[in-house]
């Protein structure tokens, strides 16, 4: 029960801060889904070719798992390395803010994009190669985001309002929380390499 009331006075006390994350990733969504809209007919053309040459290439040949493992791990640990990067400099905040509304954009755009070039069976397509890995990847950004933004904030706290002391940021709660949202990703990755590609020949096998 003490966990319980800890963690809600715990969001009590950074309620704007879950707010003002969870508004920057939102807005990031709803522009990335409203781009597609006003994409150039060529491009969308391009792209549209592009993925029915990939959805169509997984029914061909086997996928090497490592490849994509390695491949998910790059395309994310960039990120999750700017995000706790900047929790130690006292202007990451905004930046911070900024980096969830790209990933919201890339989300929105990608689920948006499959949908329309796609048209009914698009559904089908975003909801396999999207939605079950980002059900623990959207917590985890969302997670490390704001304990990024509470460290952030601390440094800046530090060097303009409590210049004599030194909090300390790294306690045993925060590596718990870390650990938590880690656990997260980690099964995000499992999912999105072994899960979500077989989804995804099962359904273009049905679709195609």
């Amino acid at each position: 029960m003490n966990i319980v009331n800890k963690l809600n006075s715990k969001f009590r006390e950074n309620k704007m801060l879950y707010i003002l994350v969870l508004v920057f990733f939102c807005i990031g969504i709803v522009l990335g889904t409203y781009t597609i809209k006003y994409m150039n007919t060529s491009d969308t053309t391009d792209l549209s070719n592009y993925f029915t040459t990939f959805i169509n290439s997984l029914g061909d040949k086997p996928i090497d798992k490592k490849i994509l493992f390695i491949d998910i791990l790059k395309k994310n640990i960039v990120i999750i390395i700017l995000i706790l990067m900047l929790s130690f400099t006292i202007i990451g905040s905004p930046i911070i803010l900024l980096v969830d509304l790209f990933k919201g954009f890339t989300l929105g755009y990608t689920f948006s994009f499959l949908i329309t070039t796609f048209s009914g069976k698009g559904i089908w397509i975003a909801l396999a190669s999207i939605i079950p890995q980002n059900i623990f990847y959207i917590p985890f950004f969302i997670g490390i985001s704001i304990i990024s933004i509470e460290m952030s904030s601390i440094k800046l706290k530090e060097k303009f309002l409590n210049k004599g002391t030194k909090n300390n940021i790294f306690s045993n709660e925060l590596l718990i929380k870390l650990g938590f949202l880690f656990c997260l990703f980690v099964v995000g990755v499992i999912i999105e390499t072994f899960i979500c590609p077989n989804l995804i020949k099962f359904i273009s096998s049905k679709l195609y």
